[in-house]
């Protein structure tokens, strides 16, 4: 095993357990390749920790972590393997649940605020707004390695980082003084339901799309990108 593997934290300690006790029950590898994959993930898992990232954020489960040993046939797409579309339904999916949950459960304990800034149309929007949003500018500064001669300057980061949040302030701002007329709010209970539709709308989406990982999907696929990015330069 790697000699750094007592630096993880406990939560990182227990996840990599996990993972390992995953791979020897599942699989007929030998116990020297079952070491091999763990100092393989624990190096990885040391590397984000020093920029705080978590296990989860990283690989997802210990189950997703070890899924591509368990199944050589699969290999794990990589950020930019997947195309705009299904990134972008999958973070507008996890605004609009987000949004519906919070909007839902508060209209539900004060009724009486249910005419202010909870219409349907304006949530949608910002839903569709935000995810894509989110999706171009991730997709934007995350290195390609199919395109490295590509890769944004950092002056052009900030400018897309910019452009971003005020096309989102100015989008929230529009959509938020939409009459009620065409864009009512709805009743405590319909925007729990929505959300819980657009959670089957969004577990499709991951499995026909093959997403896998917490709900932001994207944000660690763009990290597993960078650590990929840096491990190349080294």
């Amino acid at each position: 095993m790697v000699e750094e593997k007592h630096q993880l934290t406990k939560k990182n300690e227990d996840f990599i357990f996990r993972f390992k006790k995953i791979v020897a029950q599942n699989s007929h590898l030998s116990a020297e390749k079952i070491e091999e994959i763990t100092d393989e993930v624990t190096a990885e898992l040391l590397a984000a920790q020093g920029t705080g990232t978590t296990a989860v954020q990283l690989f997802g489960t210990p189950t997703q972590a070890a899924q591509k040993y368990l199944d050589p046939t699969v290999t794990a797409k990589k950020l930019h393997d997947y195309k705009f579309a299904p990134l972008a339904l999958d973070t507008s999916l996890v605004i609009f649940m987000l949004f519906s949950g919070v909007f839902g459960l508060s209209l539900f304990f004060a009724k009486q605020q249910a005419n202010q800034g909870a219409g349907i149309i304006s949530l949608l929007l910002i839903a569709a707004l935000g995810g894509s949003i989110y999706t171009g500018i991730i997709l934007k500064l995350t290195p390609n390695p199919k395109a490295p001669e590509n890769a944004p300057s950092n002056s052009r980061r900030w400018l897309y980082l910019i452009a971003a949040v005020v096309a989102w302030l100015i989008g929230f701002l529009i959509l938020g003084l939409l009459p009620p007329v065409i864009n009512p709010t709805l009743p405590p209970v319909a925007y729990i339901i929505l959300a819980a539709a657009a959670y089957g709308l969004f577990r499709w989406n991951r499995q026909k799309a093959g997403l896998k990982g917490g709900f932001f999907a994207i944000s660690q696929l763009s990290q597993q990108a960078r650590l990929d990015s840096a491990k190349t330069k080294k």
